[in-house]
């Protein structure tokens, strides 16, 4: 991984040389919004849309061919995007007041997309190396979604639907797998998985769910499923091939 990001590293470097041919067009409708655009490279793409009050929108790329498309419709929302590397893409989309979005993508071909539907929500999420995939979606209320890729091509969904849900999600390796959905209100999720291969999926009806899940090997899976109310779940794999399957269900 350490060459084919110095690989990426020394494109980069040599595409800076010749920065030209960035793209940006950004548009604010409302009073008191903040616009930041840094562009280094070429053939990076930015696109802000702000309409409301008090909204702050931050791009930083540096590098080649990175992509970005911002979009804020409400008060007080604040999305900030980095981006480093080559052929990076992220979309977020806030509608609602005081949501804040956070996205750092180093390495190449990374993709990440945030939705916001609601108030004072908070996604972050932070790609280190190749072809990871992010899709993090919140509707509702003060909803929390934290999730860390280092490796290639690992892949996780957060999705939630209600208010104050928490979903944390760390993947280190290659090729992993993740989904946490959260339905109902006040549940905790948090998925570890270093590794390559490993599969973990978290389902949350209900309220008052807690399922804490890590993977340490190759190959490892995890199903976990909780309805009703008030259910809780803990689970650690070492090694390989491990399977753990869990239904909690009260209704």
């Amino acid at each position: 991984m350490k060459k084919l990001l110095l690989s990426s590293a020394a494109l980069v470097f040599a595409a800076v040389g010749f920065a030209q041919n960035n793209y940006d067009i950004t548009q604010q409708w409302g009073n008191g919004n903040s616009a930041v655009i840094d562009q280094e490279g070429n053939s990076n793409s930015n696109t802000i849309y702000q309409q409301g009050d008090f909204n702050i929108a931050t791009t930083t790329q540096w590098g080649v061919g990175n992509m970005n498309e911002t979009e804020s419709i409400g008060n007080s929302n604040e999305a900030y995007v980095d981006q480093w590397g080559m052929s990076n893409e992220n979309t977020t989309s806030q509608q609602g007041d005081g949501n804040y979005a956070f996205v750092d993508q180093d390495g190449t071909t990374n993709f990440n997309e945030q939705l916001q539907v609601g108030d004072f929500n908070e996604a972050e999420s932070t790609q280190l190396g190749i072809d990871n995939f992010a899709y993090q979606e919140q509707v509702g209320t003060i909803n929390w979604a934290v999730n860390d890729q280092s490796g290639n091509a690992n892949v996780a969904y957060q999705l939630q639907n209600g208010d104050w849900n928490w979903a944390f999600n760390t993947q280190s390796g290659s090729g992993n797998f993740a989904f946490q959905f959260q339905d109902g209100d006040v549940h905790t999720a948090s998925n570890d998985q270093a590794g390559d291969n490993n599969e973990t999926w978290q389902i949350q009806l209900g309220d008052f769910h807690v399922a804490y899940d890590g993977s340490y090997g190759n190959n490892n899976y995890v199903d976990v499923f909780q309805a009703g109310s008030g259910h809780y779940h803990s689970g650690l794999q070492f090694g390989n091939d491990n399977t753990i399957v869990v239904t909690q269900n009260d209704l």
